[in-house]
Order: structure tokens, then C-alpha cells, then sequence
């Protein structure tokens, strides 16, 4: 996260920042996005940045937070209107931020983060779901609040699961599924030079009934 001195700055620089930042992590990966093409397109001093971030790896994930601030809330929303339904909310989700992903305003971005992602960048990109997770007090607090609304919002009544220890587990499994499912649509952005929603929604649909409903027949006797 920034430190208080990137929050007192004013918000025209602060702006600044992060439209470099996005230029550069639109770019290229983290691994290799520079941090002097971040300050150059800010125009501020390499010592300023500093003063602001930890290093490029803490701007870009601030930077994600940014641009995803209604993620959370938008689960949230798909699972509570899905009558806590987990698997259809999950669904519903998927198609609410799919478009954005692909075609939006930060589509170049985000296909730099799907594409480059590992498991510590899940991590980052999705702290609420990791029960564990050391943070800051203050972070860890926020982390908690933000399990509790998404726990709350879920009818556990038809999940087999046991305790809250499964149901993270069970949450992070749809994540990822969400995850790799955009990422291999970016994969095929870049052998085919196109992309098809249509047919990215129906492969998370398929992934959500497999783990719904299991992907083994029946034997007919």
C-alpha cells in the first residue's frame, strides 16, 4: 500500500501516478515494467517515488485495487441476489466483470495480470479469501470485515462443508477457477488474435457444473 505521503499529495498528482502506472503495467508484466518509465511519465524524481511506494511490485497491485474496487462488492452482491446461492452467484459474477476484463479501459492491464499471474500474485489480488494472510493491523482488519460480508451473504445449508476452514477453501477454488478461466481466454486472444465472450462465459459454466454437480456419469445398469 502507499504510505501516508503519496495520500497527502494532491489528487491531480496523484492521478499522475497511477495514469503512469497504468500506461507501464498496460505495457508489459511486472517483472518487467520499469520503474523509471513510471517516474519519467509522472514527471517526479526517482526519490519521490520512494516516498510514496515500497517498489514497482506495491504501486502495481495498489494500482489493481484501484481499478477493481468494486469487485468485492459486486460478488457479494451476485451471491446475495442468487439467494446465497454460491455456484449461481459465482456465475452471475463471472459475466458481470467478464466484459470489463476484456473490453474495457484497462483490458491491456488486465490481461498482463492474468496471463503473468502466480500463486503469491492470487494472494494480492485476492487477500479476502486467504484466511491466513499476514497484513498490517489495519489491513488484516479491513481483510476480516470483508471475509465476514462475503461469508454472511452465502446459504451454506446446501454446501458440504463443515466449518469456515472448508468454506475458504471452497471460495478460493472458485476464485482461481475465475482466475484461470480469464487468463486462458487471454491465452487465446493471442493465438487466434481475437477473443469470444460468449465462449468464455460457457467454459466457466461448464468448470461451475463440474464442481457443482461432479464430472463423473452416472453408471446405467
Amino acid at each position: 500500500m502507499p504510505t501516508e505521503t503519496f495520500f497527502n499529495l494532491p489528487k491531480e498528482k496523484q492521478r499522475r501516478i497511477l495514469d503512469a502506472a497504468k500506461k507501464e503495467f498496460s505495457r508489459t508484466s511486472l517483472k518487467e515494467a520499469s520503474i523509471a518509465n513510471v517516474i519519467k511519465d509522472a514527471e517526479i524524481p526517482r526519490g519521490s517515488f520512494y516516498q510514496y511506494f515500497k517498489d514497482k511490485e506495491d504501486l502495481y497491485y495498489y494500482y489493481f485495487q484501484t481499478v477493481q474496487q468494486d469487485s468485492h462488492r459486486y460478488l457479494v452482491s451476485s451471491i446475495q441476489q442468487a439467494n446465497g446461492d454460491l455456484f449461481q452467484g459465482f456465475e452471475e459474477y463471472f459475466k458481470r466483470i467478464v466484459p470489463e476484463i476484456f473490453i474495457g479501459d484497462h483490458a491491456l492491464f488486465y490481461k498482463n495480470v492474468f496471463t503473468n499471474m502466480d500463486y503469491h500474485g492470487f494472494r494480492r489480488v485476492a487477500p479476502h479469501l486467504e484466511k491466513n494472510a499476514e497484513s498490517c493491523h489495519d489491513k488484516k482488519m479491513e481483510r476480516k470485515k470483508h471475509q465476514k460480508v462475503l461469508i454472511d451473504a452465502i446459504d451454506c445449508s446446501n454446501l458440504k462443508v463443515s466449518d469456515n476452514h472448508e468454506l475458504h477453501l471452497l471460495l478460493q477454488l472458485l476464485m482461481h477457477t475465475v482466475f484461470t478461466t480469464i487468463a486462458d481466454g487471454y491465452r487465446r486472444i493471442l493465438i487466434d488474435g481475437s477473443y469470444d465472450i460468449e465462449q468464455i462465459n460457457q467454459n466457466f459454466e461448464s468448470k461451475i457444473s463440474w464442481l457443482k454437480n461432479g464430472a463423473r456419469k452416472e453408471k446405467t445398469e
